[in-house]
């Protein structure tokens, strides 16, 4: 869009934004915090270096270089904060609403299965506030827009996944196929690794939801990604449940693990595997390759504390030698491209105040 501002710079002139023609105009209730109002065909622009607000009018045809640009209408207006020396910008039906109340950019959604033998699964999960919780877990990360999570029924099919929907809404959906499945498959007791059943449920859970939100933020935040997003986003999750650190990772890891619970069975006493060879073809790692990775990110962070999956056999050594470099590469690329987007000193008090441990449970302490 051509927009000639009241004050001449070169990086203005190079970036067409912030077309608010179509933008809703806030309600009574925030009248007393207005500044003012936008005309139309007139534009702002918020210096990203000297946070200065220049404003501007466009000159020709405004639909077509709104075509041209590319430039998407804000249905329910735009909120632009500082954080720091960024700016960050959420549009969309939520952002007059977040203003409002105050709930940030990530909205929840529980809907009501059509399948009667789901509506247990749906009912325990809303009681026990399970996609607030999540919410809680990611609220320390600074989204640029509104990411939904909608707890769904999914015909039949336990699954969990990320997309855009025909809106453009950054979506997760978790179905209430996969939460009924890992509920019936916990462990009826402690196993003879000592995963508890609240461990395998939390454990695995957390590391599906945050392999979800993975995409979500290699999207999101627009990381690019070598090799198989799917690998990517389960090193994403790895790494994330051992941000928990000491005892609180040690039992994320472990209860994630209990989802190859049939693999760590038979890998001793049938360490030959044969499989069609269309089996390697998928975009998802195989069950084995993915748990072989989740213990290699594991040990490698803390030996010490992950050291029985060498000593019981599960992790190879050969394969062990290098879980540290592994483990530094994964924590470089997170703090390179994912950290700048947290509120670190928020991300430090969701971990404390999340996922006690009972008193009856210990395990090592990192050092």
């Amino acid at each position: 869009m051509t927009i000639e501002y009241r004050k001449s710079r070169n990086v203005v002139a190079a970036v067409a934004v912030a077309i608010a023609a179509s933008a809703a105009v806030p309600g009574a209730a925030l009248a007393q915090n207005a500044l003012g109002s936008i005309a139309n065909n007139d534009s702002i622009f918020i210096d990203g270096k000297t946070f200065e607000i220049l404003g501007g009018k466009a000159k020709g045809d405004v639909a077509a270089q709104i075509k041209n640009l590319g430039a998407r209408e804000l249905g329910g207006g735009a909120i632009i904060f500082r954080s720091g020396d960024k700016l960050y910008i959420l549009g969309g039906a939520g952002a007059e609403a977040a203003l409002l109340a105050g709930e940030g950019p990530i909205h929840i959604e529980y809907e009501e299965p059509k399948d009667a033998a789901l509506k247990e699964t749906y009912a325990l999960v809303k009681e026990k506030r399970g996609l607030e919780t999540f919410r809680e877990l990611l609220s320390p990360f600074r989204l640029p827009e509104d990411l939904y999570i909608k707890a769904v029924g999914c015909d039949g099919v336990p699954n969990a996944y990320f997309f855009r929907e025909k809106n453009d809404q950054a979506t997760i959906r978790i179905c209430y196929e996969y939460l009924k499945e890992v509920r019936e498959k916990l462990p009826k007791e402690a196993t003879k690794d000592g995963i508890e059943p609240h461990d395998a449920l939390l454990g695995q859970l957390v590391f599906a939801l945050m392999h979800e939100f993975g995409h979500a933020a290699f999207d999101i935040f627009q990381v690019p990604v070598f090799g198989r997003q799917e690998d990517a986003a389960d090193q994403f999750a790895t790494y994330i449940m051992l941000q928990f650190g000491g005892e609180k990772a040690h039992r994320l890891i472990k209860g994630a693990a209990y989802s190859y619970d049939g693999f760590i069975k038979d890998l001793k006493d049938k360490p030959k595997v044969t499989l069609p060879l269309a089996a390697f073809s998928s975009d998802h790692g195989a069950p084995e390759q993915r748990f072989y990775n989740l213990v290699c990110i594991a040990y490698g962070w803390d030996p010490q504390i992950f050291s029985q999956v060498v000593e019981k056999g599960y992790l190879p050594e050969h394969r062990a030698k290098v879980c540290k470099y592994e483990y530094g590469n994964l924590r470089f690329a997170f703090r390179r491209m994912i950290t700048p987007h947290v509120d670190l000193e928020k991300a430090r008090e969701v971990i404390d105040r999340s996922f006690r441990p009972e008193a009856n449970m210990t395990s090592p302490e990192k050092k």
